[in-house]
C-alpha cells in the first residue's frame, strides 16, 4: 500500500472517532486523533504532514463540504448514508476543493479505493456517482 493511501486510511479512521464524537455532541480534541492515527500508521515526513492537512481541511470547512455533498445526492437523504461513506465523501470532496495539485481523478479513485475497503459491497458505486458529479470549477478562488 503506497504511503499517502496509508495517510488517507489513517486520516478516515481519525474522522471517523472525530464524526461519532461530534454526533454524540461532545466535544474533543480532534487533532489528537489524527496524531493517533498518524504514529499507528508510523507515518511521517510529508506523508504525516498531507494527513494533517486533510484532516484540517475536511474538520475546519465541514459546513462547506457538507452542504456540496447535499446538493450532490441525488435522491438521497444525507441520513440515509453511512457514516463511513459521508467521511470518505468528505475527504474526496475536500481534496478536490482544496488540493488542486492532486488531480481530480486522483482523488476520486483513492475515495473508490477506501469504499472498497471500509464500506458495503456497493458503496464504491455511490461514492464515485456523488464524486464525479463535483467540478473543478467548484474549487474557491485563492
Amino acid at each position: 500500500m503506497g504511503t499517502r493511501r496509508k495517510a488517507r486510511r489513517a486520516v478516515l479512521e481519525a474522522l471517523y472517532a472525530y464524526e461519532t464524537i461530534r454526533d454524540a455532541g461532545v466535544e474533543s480534541e480532534s487533532d489528537a486523533s489524527v496524531e493517533d492515527q498518524i504514529s499507528r500508521y508510523k507515518l511521517e515526513g510529508r506523508y504525516a504532514e498531507f494527513a494533517r492537512q486533510l484532516f484540517s481541511q475536511v474538520t475546519q470547512n465541514l459546513e462547506t463540504v457538507d452542504k456540496l455533498m447535499m446538493e450532490k445526492l441525488q435522491h438521497w437523504d444525507i441520513s440515509r448514508v453511512t457514516l463511513i461513506d459521508k467521511c470518505i465523501l468528505q475527504m474526496g470532496i475536500s481534496e478536490i476543493l482544496f488540493f488542486p495539485d492532486i488531480p481530480r481523478t486522483v482523488s476520486i479513485d483513492e475515495a473508490i479505493e477506501l469504499t472498497k475497503i471500509y464500506g458495503t459491497a456497493d458503496s464504491y458505486k455511490f461514492v464515485n456517482g456523488v464524486l464525479d458529479t463535483i467540478t473543478e470549477g467548484e474549487r474557491p478562488a485563492e
